[in-house]
């Protein structure tokens, strides 16, 4: 069971280091409104990770897979969710010298929920996890690993995504960086604006 789970873990640790909409969600919080917002946006992918977990485990992922009718409205929805985050990047706007100075200690407000709640639909909706973990459990978990077990690799999965994108947060949330994006932020979010638009093409297509 030890070389199942390294190698689970491992095959995991690639695939959330890819950049990707989670991503992309945690770092547009981190800058828009703080680290703290950002650890909340971490938390909720985190959060998400433990949904697609679960209905792994209980065989409704083979039910999604089998079903091309479900698996396109997930898609759909998670592609136009990512679209309705890309038009809220698309709003940014350059700040003036005033703005910018005002800025620099008032940052936009995103509630704690509010920034939980982001990223656990941005990873709940989001097709191409919901194609990793089927492919994960079903290739590299055997069916006589206990079902314990296999709720503990989830909730390391779970805790590991939350580790890495806080991580993400922290580091996008140093001073240099904040004083940086006070003046060229807009920039930033539109082309994250233009990720999230491509991501949400390349889930639907």
């Amino acid at each position: 069971m030890l070389s199942e789970f390294l190698l689970l873990a491992t095959a995991h640790i690639f695939a959330v280091a890819s950049p990707g909409a989670d991503f992309a969600v945690v770092l547009k919080n981190t800058l828009n409104a703080g680290k703290s917002t950002g650890l909340y946006t971490a938390l909720g992918i985190g959060l998400g990770i433990l949904v697609h977990v679960a209905y792994t485990l209980l065989g409704v992922a083979f039910l999604l897979a089998g079903s091309e009718l479900l698996f396109t409205l997930i898609k759909w929805l998670g592609a136009g969710y990512l679209l309705w985050l890309a038009y809220g990047c698309s709003q940014s706007r350059p700040s003036s010298p005033e703005a910018t100075a005002e800025s620099a200690v008032t940052q936009i407000v995103i509630s704690p929920f509010q920034a939980v709640k982001q990223g656990f639909f941005v990873n709940v909706l989001n097709p191409k996890v919901t194609l990793f973990f089927v492919a994960l459990f079903t290739n590299i978990v055997s069916i006589d690993t206990p079902l314990l077990i296999q709720f503990g690799y989830g909730a390391w999965l779970s805790v590991y995504t939350f580790i890495w994108f806080a991580i993400v947060a922290w580091g996008f949330s140093r001073p240099l960086v904040l004083n940086w994006y006070q003046q060229h932020g807009h920039f930033i979010d539109w082309g994250m604006g233009v990720m999230l638009v491509v991501i949400a093409i390349r889930l639907l297509f």
